[in-house]
């Protein structure tokens, strides 16, 4: 049976009403919001249920009780000794709707619906103008604006510039530490989802649903809020031959972290891990009850009785192996942070919604839109502007840049008009960008490569044309300087040949005078010899 709206005021407004008796400033001031809080927050959670129902593309607008209870969870994390006036605490409300309703909304219209709602709410119940309690455009919430404060004060986060410099200051601390740097661009989407994610984990019991298309920063944005909030960070590896025992393996490891060491971590897992649909059934388990049935061995449940029989101590029960368990539980879900990155892309997500509901019931949802132009602009920006970028594209780096988040945003709308004339989905997602992005890169590169190349043989083949052409020219005037002597060699080679011509006409001459004179002798050696043989 569904508990009555009555019921609900009486249970809430003692719960807050025991809160507010603590603000030193103005008592009476902060008291009187009790009334006006819960039922503005009841009648929220009521119209919401009725108008924002799951269709197959918003499966998870599922609510329930629990995230009733999580606005005044979030409410409660507020300092009251650092708050001076009652509009500071209605903002704080605002801020705690907008996380735990409209977060999950997947469209403008969606947005733009549940805002009006609560500014119908805030002149109905609180009779407050939206623009009085809600004066700057970003409404955020956080509790590590001020690095070491112990303790933290939840408070809020008036200045996005100095937001991003104070996340920026706080992921160049992760890059030198960690042996795998994230090298983020800090745009506001990106700055608000790590004060989402922050604010999530911060909660006992806080587990996070990021609903996100790849590439859209689910990972990273919770592995900087993780660092942050000064957590543990567990995740698997999945390899080959990764099965269901590597994966108990696992999760017993990281529940033991959380159970026996009493510390927090949060456990960052993606659907592109799952194996097996059990791993999903196993979170679900985890989600809802915090174990997974017939996970330890006989030496781990040693160690979580030597490591929890104190909590039965110090409680006053009896340190009974059910109760000591029971301790431990408390402990893990306390402690474990479930942080579980799904694409709504396809029909596994929907099944998987449907199959495991503690999926929703037990997580804060956080939808990742797709980029805006600021963004896009700001990370092609970031990945451009370089020296070797900035001197190979100089003045043209700035409309490139426009140009880049331009072209995006077209094939978006293209898209879109793609799925209305042909019912056919192309899905354009910040990785998409992001190859965009280096796909340039690299073949700017190569081809500046090539021309410097191309310009490196040619300039090589001008000098030796050059240098030839020197040559030449040397050889040139060498030839002009010898022509005078050319001519007298040549005047006297003439001569000569006429000499050489007189010389052979003349040894001719004498040749055929030998030739007659050798005959004759010839004539005379056969006449003497015939001679001598006849005597």
């Amino acid at each position: 049976v569904e508990m009555s709206d009555q019921s609900k005021d009486t249970i809430f407004r003692t719960i807050l009403g025991h809160w507010l008796k603590s603000f030193p400033n103005n008592t009476s001031g902060f008291t009187a919001l009790a009334e006006p809080m819960v039922l503005g927050t009841i009648h929220t959670f009521n119209k919401v249920l009725a108008d924002l129902l799951p269709t197959p593309a918003k499966c998870h607008y599922v609510f329930n009780l629990r995230d009733l209870s999580k606005v005044f969870q979030g409410t409660l994390m507020a300092e009251p000794k650092a708050m001076q006036e009652p509009v500071e605490l209605v903002r704080l409300w605002v801020h705690e709707c907008k996380r735990v309703f409209e977060d999950r909304m997947i469209n403008e219209q969606d947005h733009a619906w549940f805002v009006e709602l609560i500014k119908a709410n805030l002149g109905d119940f609180f009779r407050l103008d939206w623009d009085k309690v809600c004066p700057n455009p970003v409404l955020l919430f956080g509790d590590f604006m001020i690095p070491g404060a112990d303790p933290k004060i939840y408070a809020e986060i008036p200045d996005m510039i100095e937001l991003k410099h104070r996340v920026e200051e706080y992921l160049a601390e992760h890059n030198s530490e960690s042996k795998q740097p994230m090298p983020l661009v800090m745009f506001n989407d990106a700055l608000e989802h790590v004060a989402r994610i922050s604010r999530i984990i911060r909660q006992p019991q806080g587990n996070a649903l990021l609903l996100g298309v790849g590439g859209s920063g689910r990972q990273s944005m919770t592995r900087l809020a993780t660092y942050i909030s000064g957590y543990k960070l567990f995740q698997v590896n999945i390899i080959k031959g990764y099965g269901q025992n590597e994966w108990r393996e696992d999760l017993k490891q990281c529940l033991m972290f959380a159970g026996i060491q009493d510390k927090p971590i949060v456990f960052l897992f993606s659907d592109a891990q799952v194996v097996m649909e059990s791993m999903v059934e196993d979170l679900n388990n985890i989600l809802n009850a915090g174990d997974v049935p017939n996970l330890y061995l006989p030496e781990d449940e040693d160690s979580i009785v030597s490591a929890c029989r104190v909590e039965c101590q110090r409680k006053r029960i009896p340190p009974t192996k059910l109760n000591i368990f029971s301790q431990y539980i408390i402990r893990v879900r306390r402690n474990l942070h479930v942080c579980f990155c799904m694409s709504p892309l396809g029909e596994a997500f929907r099944d998987r919604l449907r199959n495991f509901p503690s999926i929703v019931n037990c997580c804060t949802a956080d939808w990742f839109t797709l980029w805006p132009k600021d963004a896009l602009i700001s990370v092609a920006r970031a990945t451009l502007d370089t020296a070797d970028m900035q001197a190979m594209l100089g003045e043209v780096l700035e409309p490139m840049v426009e140009m880049f988040g331009a072209i995006h945003l077209s094939v978006e709308e293209a898209s879109k008009d793609f799925w209305e004339m042909l019912r056919r989905r192309n899905y354009v997602t910040p990785t998409s960008y992001l190859e965009l992005l280096s796909s340039f890169s690299s073949l700017l590169k190569f081809k500046r490569d090539e021309v410097s190349t191309k310009c490196i043989r040619l300039q090589a083949g001008l000098d030796k044309l050059a240098s030839t052409k020197e040559v030449v020219g040397s050889l040139q005037k060498e030839i002009e300087a010898l022509a005078p002597v050319l001519v007298v060699k040549s005047k006297e080679v003439s001569e000569m040949m006429v000499v050489i011509k007189k010389d052979k006409a003349d040894a001719e001459v004498i040749k055929a005078a030998c030739e007659i004179e050798e005959a004759k002798a010839n004539e005379s050696a056969a006449a003497t010899k015939a001679i001598a043989d006849s005597a």
